[in-house]
């Protein structure tokens, strides 16, 4: 593991599930990962593995932040080269979305 791939910092977000709120991580190469605990939340019902509400999840957040966002895993989104407000823009982006889904 490269010193790029470290781990800087950690931002907890809330507003999203309570039984496992999701958390930001920015790597020393400036990247930032958005880990959920739960993808979708644990308190919305999927059947056979579907995303419902949350298909287009990646989709959503990359439009409410303004820069790309790679859907790395169930439930790991990559920001590769974030703007200096894309935290508090996901941190916004998130705790909003379960009111509005």
């Amino acid at each position: 593991m490269s010193s790029d791939d470290a781990v800087v910092e950690t931002i907890k977000l809330s507003g999203f599930d309570p039984a496992g709120e999701p958390e930001i991580r920015r790597f020393a190469s400036g990247q930032l990962r958005i880990v959920f605990n739960f993808m979708p939340l644990s308190t919305t019902e999927a059947t056979d593995g579907a995303l419902g509400p949350y298909r287009d999840f990646d989709q959503e957040m990359a439009h409410a932040i303004g820069v790309p966002v790679l859907w790395e895993d169930r439930e790991i989104f990559l920001i590769e080269s974030p703007r200096p407000d894309t935290v508090d823009r996901v941190s916004r982006f998130v705790s909003s979305f379960r009111a509005r889904s």
